[in-house]
């Protein structure tokens, strides 16, 4: 029960509803990539040895968050804090959608994700594929196959 395709089918259902969270958690795409990932490799190492969790989706968004809060503190003690009157603008573009969808009637993670990765500034076609690369964790070789063009394209 513990072999890698079991791991990498538990991985591949628990992806839409990890990433959720975590974006929620962070309101930044590429720290939640980057803390899904950091579980992904703590599972890959884990789940072989101890066994697969009850609920692998809560154990990914448990020491995804884990990693992602540590990512956050080691950068904080390796940068200094920029004067406040040399930032030009405060603001995050992902920070405001991330605040306008938490006011709004969206409270399924899931959905959340697919409305940011369908950002109205994108043309549909790179909707789709980053709506497919990010949620459904579909390769670019995947992506370019089902675009029906080649991987070199999809880059």
């Amino acid at each position: 029960m513990t072999d890698l395709a079991w791991i990498s089918t538990a991985i591949s259902n628990a992806r839409p509803q990890a990433m959720g969270a975590l974006l929620r958690y962070f309101r930044d795409l590429d720290a939640a990539e980057e803390a899904f990932q950091d579980a992904c490799l703590r599972a890959l190492k884990n789940w072989p040895k101890n066994g697969p969790p009850r609920d692998p989706a809560a154990w990914l968004i448990f020491v995804g968050r884990n990693s992602g809060i540590d990512a956050v503190r080691k950068r904080a003690k390796q940068a200094p804090m920029p004067e406040e009157d040399q930032i030009s603008d405060l603001e995050d573009a992902e920070g405001d959608m991330a605040e306008r969808l938490d006011g709004a009637h969206y409270r399924d993670d899931i959905l959340r994700l697919l409305f940011i990765c369908c950002h109205p500034d994108l043309p549909a076609t790179q909707q789709i594929a980053v709506a497919l690369r990010i949620v459904s964790g579909l390769t670019v070789k995947q992506i370019a196959r089902a675009f029906l063009v080649g991987e070199s394209a999809m880059e």
